[in-house]
């Protein structure tokens, strides 16, 4: 687990529980109001919108100044400095506030990518995986009913028939590979291949779930009812708010 999946369990609880009233979708616009919501209201609580209010006025004051400017340019020296200063100290403002504020939403989108990203291959439908290397045969195997593990596996054997390596599919997640740097922060929620290993990675085309029914494939996953929710509040609060 990374530590922007630390939040998952959580998440996955709230989000069960509202499944049993509340559909995919509608789930999704709750999640991007409320990822919005906690973005803003939090970014507005450590930023000082006094000042960003104030270097903002002096900053369009230095434009100004600047392009009404009609001299030499050494002399246009000190004008261009002072609006370079200006932004400089308007983005350490804004800048910190804004990183610190958009750390929740890492958290939802970790989740949200794996939760309601793909689903599982239809029954009897039989995905082609792919393999580095190349020469490594995977197949794709589904647990008999009379296992109690109903999860699906992916069976990868050399060239001789061997198995090297056996991944259960607890979740349906695309890409499996050896641990990297980055899963500190965002983990596999289905874990890693062996680092001395002969399999460097495994990549499976699961299907994208959908959640709308009209407009292209790309639109009817989770990231159009998230992000234009999210999108839609965070505008309703700057403008209602004044925060700049």
């Amino acid at each position: 687990m990374g530590i922007f999946d630390a939040a998952g369990p959580l998440l996955a609880w709230l989000d069960t529980q509202s499944a049993r009233i509340v559909p995919a979708v509608i789930r999704l616009v709750i999640w991007g109001i409320a990822s919005g919501l906690i973005s803003m209201l939090l970014y507005r609580w450590l930023s000082d919108q006094d000042r960003i209010g104030r270097g903002k006025r002096e900053l369009k004051a230095a434009q100004r100044a600047l392009n009404a400017y009609d001299g030499e340019l050494e002399e246009a020296w000190p004008l261009m400095r002072r609006l370079v200063q200006l932004a400089l100290r308007q983005v350490g403002r804004v800048g910190w506030p804004a990183v610190v504020a958009s750390l929740p939403l890492l958290f939802v989108l970790s989740w949200l990518s794996t939760t309601y990203g793909y689903s599982y291959p239809p029954p009897g439908a039989v995905p082609i995986i792919h393999t580095e290397p190349a020469a490594l045969n995977a197949r794709w195997q589904e647990s008999p009913a009379s296992d109690g593990n109903h999860a699906p596996h992916v069976l990868v054997t050399d060239g001789e028939g061997r198995i090297v390596a056996v991944v259960t599919m607890k979740v349906p997640v695309p890409v499996i590979g050896k641990h990297q740097w980055w899963n500190v922060f965002i983990g596999n929620p289905i874990g890693y291949l062996p680092d001395q290993g002969q399999v460097e990675r495994i990549v499976i085309p699961l299907p994208h779930t959908q959640y709308l029914r009209i407009g292209p494939e790309w639109m009817k996953g989770w990231e159009l009812p998230f992000f234009v929710s999210l999108l839609a509040v965070s505008l309703v609060l700057k403008a209602t708010m004044r925060i700049v």
